[in-house]
């Protein structure tokens, strides 16, 4: 059995707005996810070379204390510790700073 199906304009263009609202919401969302994509990239490769760092000043033979200090004042502009034991250290270096 074969059925002709018909829409009015009126349908059509109804449609038509909610597809094309759609597409605005869709290529809305997709540029929130690319954002926070490009964000997390960004962290990411921050932490990867803060480790990198905080590595090369490990293996630094310091005897003296005050140097030492000095060396890390230079590394660690903040540590926050909160009450769930989760620690936050604010640094000084970025990727662009590298040697």
């Amino acid at each position: 059995m074969h059925t002709e199906w018909h829409i009015t304009i009126e349908q059509f263009k109804a449609q038509n707005e909610q597809i094309a609202q759609q597409q605005k919401e869709l290529a809305v969302k997709k540029f929130e996810l690319l954002s926070a994509l490009s964000t997390r990239k960004d962290t990411t490769e921050e932490l990867q070379f803060f480790k990198k760092e905080v590595e090369h000043f490990a293996n630094l033979d310091i005897d003296d204390k005050q140097v030492l200090k000095q060396v890390l004042q230079r590394l660690i502009n903040k540590i926050e510790v909160y009450e769930e034991g989760k620690v936050k250290i604010h640094h000084n270096l970025s990727p662009s700073l590298s040697s």
